[in-house]
Formats: structure tokens, sequence, C-alpha cells
């Protein structure tokens, strides 16, 4: 009964992909708005070996806006058998202003410190979203990072 409260999958950081690859992405290491319009942020899911046969089904709220929907995952097609760690990748709305759940107005491109928290769980059939404990559902802790309005490379200070 055990392995039916643990998560199926917990998120374990936010990256940005480069040409040598992903590299963490915080308040200290921020997007420019070039990176922002050209590049998706990438997060790592870390893996339930005890549920391997599970498929999956995230969500990603932004900026506490309504959850957005992410492509579901099923094991032995998008997510190998056997592996650990698995990298996916979100983009952040490409709107200059939006209403969060709250009515309020909020910027999702604009320079500032942003938030993101993901809600993972297993895929049932049907359309039902189920991100409760005794689905394998998880809600990640608050992630923040930040997009500067410099246009230069600001990790080259």
């Amino acid at each position: 009964m055990e392995a039916e409260t643990v998560p199926v999958a917990t998120i374990t950081g936010l990256y940005r992909g480069t040409f040598s690859g992903l590299e963490p992405l915080t308040k200290d290491t921020p997007l420019t708005l070039d990176e922002v319009r050209r590049n998706p942020i990438f997060y790592e899911l870390d893996l339930q070996p005890k549920r391997e046969n599970e498929n999956l089904i995230i969500d990603v709220i932004y900026d506490n806006m309504v959850p957005r929907h992410q492509q579901d995952l099923f094991r032995g097609t998008d997510i190998p058998r056997g592996v650990r760690f698995w990298p996916d990748w979100f983009e952040i709305p490409p709107y200059r202003e939006m209403r969060d759940r709250t009515g309020r107005r909020v910027y999702p491109r604009a320079p500032g410190i942003h938030t993101v928290r993901f809600r993972t769980g297993r895929r049932k059939l049907g359309l039902a979203r189920d991100f409760s404990p005794e689905n394998g559902g998880y809600m990640s802790p608050v992630f923040e990072f930040t997009i500067t309005a410099d246009v230069k490379d600001v990790r080259e200070r």
C-alpha cells in the first residue's frame, strides 16, 4: 500500500539550454529576453523506480496562473524504461500581458523574478487529471528565476 502514496515523479530543478548542455537556472543566473524568445526552459524529472511502468501527467504553474497541461508522457515511447532521470521542457507564455487565477495582471516575459511550480501524477484512462497523493501525485516547491532586460550575456560579468 505504501507504493500507492509514493509520487510517480518529482522535479529536481530548472535548467537553461546552452551549446555545452544544460545549466542550472536560478535567480542568480538570469535569462535574457532573447533567450526567453528563442529557448524553452528545461526541468528534470526524478522518476520513482518502484513505479516505472506508470505513464505521467504534468502541469506547469507559471507565475501563479492557471495550470498548463504538458503532453502526457508514456513509458516505453516518450520515456525509455529503466531510466531514473528524464529532461522535459516548457515555454514561457508568449504574451506581454495575461491574467492569473485571481484576475490580476501578470507579465510573463517581463524583466524581473518569475516563479514556476509543477504537478505530476499517474495518467489514468480517460480525460481526468488526478494529482492526488493516492494517484502518485506531487506538487513541486516554488522555483524562482530571473529575466533581465539586458541584451548582453549577463553570465560574462
